[in-house]
């Protein structure tokens, strides 16, 4: 059928296809992609109560540098000034400054964000969002009284276990002709 040279030029190119597809996951963009979201996760599950002065002292600093006449993204890093070197051993590659909101980035652009966002309220308080992808965050300060460490996502699969279950029961009162109030 195949003139056996296309056939060894066919399993030469599947051949080359297959070395940089396992080169670009095991020591490639997607590994290094993967090991700045992890650095990022790692770093922002790990803040304790006394780190996050040090980060709203270090916001007001790089709040107070906001010019609104220069772009916002990448005021550090990524062509921008350079980044603290304290920044730079957490592996932080980017530092946006906004009006009220500065960005320690990790892992930003086209491709999902792992960042931790520190906003600067209308009066004067901060909170502190992680963004551990494009859809899982969470405010990590200020705590709610009974806020756990547990990720967003595992919170709303749970919230969402809740609701299905009383959805349920919801649907089993109206079906048996039984209204929920006369109970």
């Amino acid at each position: 059928m195949f003139p056996r040279a296309a056939l060894v030029i066919l399993g030469l190119l599947l051949l080359v296809i297959v070395f940089v597809v396992f080169r670009a996951f095991t020591s490639g963009p997607v590994k290094m992609t993967a090991d700045q979201m992890s650095a990022g996760s790692v770093y922002m599950k790990s803040l304790k109560e006394d780190d996050v002065q040090r980060w709203i002292d270090r916001t007001k600093k790089f709040l107070s540098e906001y010019d609104s006449k220069s772009q916002s993204i990448g005021v550090y890093g990524t062509g921008g000034k350079p980044i603290p070197p304290d920044l730079q051993q957490l592996k932080i590659i980017r530092i946006d400054i906004s009006p009220n909101q500065v960005r320690y980035v990790w892992m930003g652009g086209i491709g999902p964000r792992t960042d931790l966002e520190v906003d600067q309220l209308p009066d004067g308080s901060f909170t502190l969002t992680a963004h551990y992808s494009d859809t899982d965050g969470e405010v990590i300060w200020p705590r709610t009284p009974n806020q756990t460490l547990e990720r967003t996502a595992d919170r709303r699969d749970n919230l969402l276990l809740m609701t299905s279950t009383l959805k349920s029961d919801a649907s089993l009162a109206v079906v048996s002709g039984r209204s929920a109030l006369s109970r």
